[in-house]
């Protein structure tokens, strides 16, 4: 954990923001810093340290991140020495994004393509060929969770860099809570423009059970709250009050065998 490379500066992250927000691809010597980007963008990227945990999760190693938005993840994970980066998004317009910013900034070997997810053959094909699966925020628009988990496990993919929403963490049975989404999500992109779908939210214990179960070996895990102040700009807040979910960052390693799993569990 000696010797990380430093993140990118915050007037990376807001560059790849304003391109986002703005819908323009500005040329980078275009644009100036804004100083007025948006709170919730902000708060992303200090979450962005969990990517500094441990080097060896990154490092040298072929990076796929599922669920990619713009980006910045990708642009990350190569600033602390990832050989190559490759990002899956639902959405076209933020893989341009991502496309225009690496170019701007003069980066190599990554990748961008627009694939649903929750496509099976799809996701197998996609994830030939890594070591590092990052997979941020976005569990939460699946519909079946656990089918992504196992095709991510038999694939051959070793390390995982996770992070959710979660149900009532404090619940004791595992449980996996499903609930209507009217975001823009797989279901709208890929299912006639659907604008209301269904999405799911695990607690702690269902979690950690699948990923044991699968055959992961939780090396980090960390629970925290986002808060997100832009709501407090947001009128009528009766109709649409703040909402604050609990959330897991999970870092895991993939149990090399059968044999590793067993002396865990004595441990």
């Amino acid at each position: 954990m000696n010797n990380i490379p430093s993140l990118p500066s915050n007037d990376d992250f807001q560059y790849f923001s304003h391109l986002y927000h703005s819908e323009q691809l500005i040329k980078l010597e275009e644009w100036s810093a804004d100083t007025n980007w948006v709170t919730s963008d902000r708060e992303a990227y200090r979450q962005n340290t969990l990517f500094q945990n441990d080097n060896s999760y990154i490092a040298n190693k072929r990076v796929i991140d599922l669920g990619c938005h713009h980006g910045y993840y990708c642009y990350i994970a190569k600033t602390l020495g990832a050989t190559s980066v490759h990002g899956i998004n639902a959405r076209q317009w933020p893989l341009d994004v991502a496309n225009f910013a690496f170019n701007q900034l003069h980066q190599d070997n990554f990748s961008f393509k627009q694939g649903n997810l929750e496509n099976n053959e799809f996701l197998k094909k996609e994830l030939v060929d890594k070591d590092t699966v990052i997979f941020t925020e976005v569990l939460e628009h699946l519909r079946n969770p656990y089918a992504i988990f196992e095709t991510i496990t038999n694939s051959n993919v070793k390390n995982l860099i996770f992070q959710c929403s979660i149900a009532d963490a404090h619940l004791g049975t595992p449980l996996l809570v499903y609930y209507k989404q009217s975001t823009e999500s797989n279901f709208s992109v890929f299912e006639e423009d659907k604008t209301i779908g269904m999405g799911s939210y695990p607690n702690l214990p269902w979690l950690t059970m699948v990923l044991y179960h699968l055959g992961w070996s939780i090396e980090l895990l960390e629970e925290s709250s986002i808060f997100n102040r832009d709501w407090f700009a947001i009128p009528n807040l009766d109709k649409f009050p703040p909402i604050v979910l609990p959330t897991v960052t999970i870092l895991a390693k993939k149990f090399a065998s059968n044999i590793d799993k067993n002396n865990f569990e004595n441990y």
